[in-house]
């Protein structure tokens, strides 16, 4: 049975993406070109919300300093 989870942030993204690319390197039974097509795809899907991950980082960071200094 697949887990439900919700996917709100960038993080929860990275999760799932780790989570789907292992589970593909572990199947034996798919065709290893279709593997890596599929594996590639999720890499750099995971690279896309580590990227936007730091970025909202970042922006919440200036957000708080702002507030704290009361802008």
């Amino acid at each position: 049975m697949v887990k439900e989870r919700r996917l709100n942030k960038p993080s929860d993204i990275k999760n799932l993406m780790a989570e789907q690319i292992n589970q593909l390197r572990n199947n034996a039974e798919l065709d290893p070109v279709q593997k890596a097509k599929a594996i590639g795809y999720l890499a750099n899907t995971s690279l896309s919300a580590y990227k936007e991950g730091e970025g909202m980082e970042k922006l919440e960071k200036i957000q708080k300093m702002l507030e704290e200094r009361g802008y």
